[in-house]
């Protein structure tokens, strides 16, 4: 294995992680989802509104944190090619991708914070 190729697997593998906790977010975000169906239907919720604004305040957050370190992978992708003197095309267009969603997780999870208990639209489970 040559340097290149550890670490571009470094960063694979931190992906890996990185996805898994994404696949972990939008599961918690459907419970939510189905949380919310459940009041609206009014039947026995599985969370308190508290618990429920709790989950969503951390679900969001992680997202956000999980944005972050995208950007910080994809940029460091980009260096390692440009070390190696390797050409991405697309490597710029990942790392402005990348910027949009921490955007879109920042706003989510300033609406989150400022809805507090009162949350009335169910929960995006991607981002």
């Amino acid at each position: 294995m040559t340097n290149y190729d550890l670490e571009e697997s470094e960063l694979i593998e931190l992906q890996i992680v990185l996805s898994i906790i994404l696949l972990f977010t939008t599961i918690i975000s459907i419970s939510l989802s189905y949380n919310f169906l459940l009041e609206l239907e009014k039947k026995t919720p599985i969370y308190s509104e508290k618990e429920s604004f709790d989950i969503l305040i951390l679900n969001r957050t992680i997202m956000f944190v999980v944005a972050v370190i995208f950007i910080y992978i994809n940029i460091r992708d980009k260096r390692v090619k440009e070390k190696y003197h390797l050409k991405d095309e697309f490597a710029d267009l990942q790392i402005g991708a990348s910027a949009l969603n921490l955007m879109v997780a920042a706003i989510l999870l300033y609406i989150g914070i400022k809805s507090g208990y009162n949350i009335i639209s169910n929960e995006n489970p991607t981002i």
